[in-house]
């Protein structure tokens, strides 16, 4: 059940309705039994994974707020973090673990993984109730009111599958009482609604099939090396618009219930530095990866080897977290490079945002062009986030790379169409750029004509095939 079918839409009325209509402890188990059959929707059995994980969770941190004897409290920490990382680190991994001890020990051997299923938004909902678990262990949140708040928390439909990641101090309070619709949040919520909507259907599906035809095993040296080049492209618009318009939908959900769900992007693309690219990609997990990762392992505390160290364990994690396969390791591995490279050459804090308009015509160029740096650098690491294989990704940078600038610089009629599909999202990161700069902001009107717009392409827009949202499958 996804948020681009009507069958989603149908129960979103449904949930929306008991969420209004109903008094508030009874909307609340209302609510909380419509996210459990949403998730039941793909497999029933996925509900025994997600009420072990919250019982488990709610359990642990009542223990740990009891406490005042610091060894207690990080056993029971240590609990929670052993259940929830093992239940992602088998479900997720054992396939990747058994196909390369396969490949180590050789022979005839190889694992039957074929009816192995990942549960959905397994990744999400743990890296949520353990940020629960940690909190309270840190003393930052006090636990739950009630094990249905919390259960409620963790399952919440419009999140629960792919983000963004909320943690329990910015939706566990939001449930202590209804708050007021009021004009302003239904308008935010249905740009935020119609917003995702086109990002999904009009910009990442009919984006999908020039994707994959660079990225296939076979007939790759048959493409010139512009196409490949415009298929990587189109790779990095599809997978915002995708994922983007995901957490869109998500946070317009919660504004037409009356919550509020923490910003996931604000347009990577523009990013002057891969610091500032990963304050503005998928923030809730950078955020997540920087509070209980990278600041616990010494951060830019203790010099800046401990920083390096640090940088890179939260940045190889960060890769494999989005998959089991060594290419996503590279893909993380590589922007783990580009950040210490950026540290040593321009340091923390220098030339790596892009808030507030650059001065005189060298400050205009210079900002235009790490830009431009860091976009390609982005491009080049989407390749191995992309590929299937290290032979795929290996075959895609090299046809990249062969003489692109001798190549047939013409364009086929379907590659035009695909570049009309890439403007309105470069449009959308102009647009936020002339904010940042400028203080341009977007009038009542403006948004209006906008959304307007976006409603008539969905209304005229035909997707080739529908496709699965990205990252479900993380």
């Amino acid at each position: 059940m996804s948020f681009d079918t009507v069958t989603f839409w149908l129960f979103f009325a449904l949930a929306w309705t008991a969420w209004r209509a109903l008094p508030f402890g009874a909307a609340k188990t209302a609510v909380l039994a419509f996210s459990l059959f949403f998730y039941a929707w793909w497999n029933p059995w996925f509900c025994t994974l997600i009420a072990a994980s919250s019982v488990v969770d709610y359990v642990v941190g009542a223990r740990i707020h009891a406490s005042d004897d610091a060894w207690v409290r990080k056993r029971w920490l240590l609990a929670s973090l052993v259940f929830n990382l093992g239940l992602l680190g088998f479900f997720k991994y054992t396939p990747f673990l058994a196909q390369n001890l396969a490949a180590l020990v050789g022979g005839d051997w190889q694992p039957d993984l074929s009816g192995w299923i990942v549960p959905v938004g397994i990744s999400f909902y743990t890296f949520q109730t353990l940020s629960y678990s940690l909190d309270i262990h840190a003393r930052r949140i006090a636990p739950a009111a009630s094990f249905r708040d919390f259960f409620l928390y963790v399952s919440f439909f419009p999140q629960l599958v792919a983000g963004p990641i909320v943690r329990a101090r910015e939706l566990l309070p939001q449930f202590a009482r209804r708050r007021r619709l009021n004009a302003r949040l239904v308008q935010a919520g249905l740009y935020h609604v119609i917003w995702g909507l086109f990002l999904k259907m009009v910009i990442a599906d009919n984006l999908a099939p020039a994707v994959g035809r660079v990225f296939r095993p076979e007939g790759i040296g048959e493409l010139a090396p512009l196409s490949v080049w415009l298929g990587v492209v189109y790779f990095s618009v599809q997978i915002f618009a995708d994922f983007a318009g995901y957490s869109g939908i998500a946070i317009g959900l919660a504004y037409l219930m009356g919550l509020r769900f923490p910003r996931n992007f604000r347009y990577p693309y523009i990013a002057a530095g891969l610091s500032d690219f990963w304050r503005r990609w998928h923030i809730t997990l950078s955020e997540w990866l920087r509070d209980y990762l990278y600041i616990p392992l010494g951060g830019n505390r203790h010099g800046r080897v401990r920083m390096w160290m640090a940088l890179s364990l939260t940045m190889l994690l960060g890769g494999l977290w989005h998959g089991a396969a060594w290419t996503y390791v590279a893909w993380g591995a590589l922007h783990s490079v580009g950040l210490i490279a950026e540290r040593l050459l321009v340091g923390e804090r220098r030339g790596t945002t892009a808030i507030g308009a650059p001065r005189g015509a060298s400050g205009w160029s210079a900002r235009l062009a790490r830009m431009a740096v860091v976009y390609v650098f982005v491009l080049v690491t989407w390749v191995f986030f992309r590929a299937e294989d290290f032979a795929m990704a290996g075959a895609v940078l090299a046809r990249m790379f062969t003489s692109p600038f001798s190549a047939d610089w013409s364009l086929s009629a379907s590659n035009w169409r695909y570049l009309a599909l890439v403007l309105p999202v470069f449009g959308m990161h102009a647009g936020q750029l002339f904010h940042e700069w400028f203080g341009l902001r977007k009038s009542a009107v403006l948004r209006a004509a906008v959304a307007a717009l976006m409603l008539f392409a969905l209304t005229v827009f035909r997707r080739g095939s529908t496709v699965e949202f990205i990252y479900f499958q993380f």
